[in-house]
């Protein structure tokens, strides 16, 4: 049976549970029509998922990854929330966390835009530094 050194769980629990710093980013929930139809004009093509109690994970990459990354016109940033509130798509319910794939851009404050999703970020945030594989293993 394989084992997980200890030093890796906790790292996914610092990840999931440890409170990261202030983060003054989010907008209002009684903005989120706004801020909805803000994205679907400049972005119509894709979904939005509106999240609250979010936090930005800057991710420790290799000059090698963040070459790649920025070749292929993202950057080391996600996005773990643990609260979905909707997602048009359907691919998650009101209730549960979700964590994004990598950032394309970030407007108005409060919209993480990713290579097929817009995550309407609501509320404060926080924002911590995470190892990429510790990332990886949530998904």
């Amino acid at each position: 049976m394989k084992t997980t050194p200890t030093s890796h769980l906790d790292n996914l629990v610092s990840a999931f549970n440890h409170e990261g710093d202030t983060f003054d980013a989010g907008c209002d929930e009684s903005d989120i029509d706004l801020y909805k139809s803000k994205c679907r004009e400049f972005l119509p093509y894709k979904s939005i998922c509106v999240v609250k109690n979010w936090m930005w994970w800057d991710l420790e990459v290799t000059e090698e990854e963040s070459n790649v990354l920025k070749q292929n016109g993202k950057q080391a940033s996600l996005i773990k929330a643990d609260t979905v509130i909707d997602d048009e798509s359907g691919r998650f319910r009101p209730g549960d966390w979700v964590r994004s794939s990598p950032l394309v851009s970030f407007t108005e404050c409060c919209i993480f835009e990713t290579q097929n999703t817009v995550y309407l970020l609501v509320g404060k945030g926080s924002r911590k530094t995470i190892s990429l594989d510790t990332a990886m293993s949530f998904f």
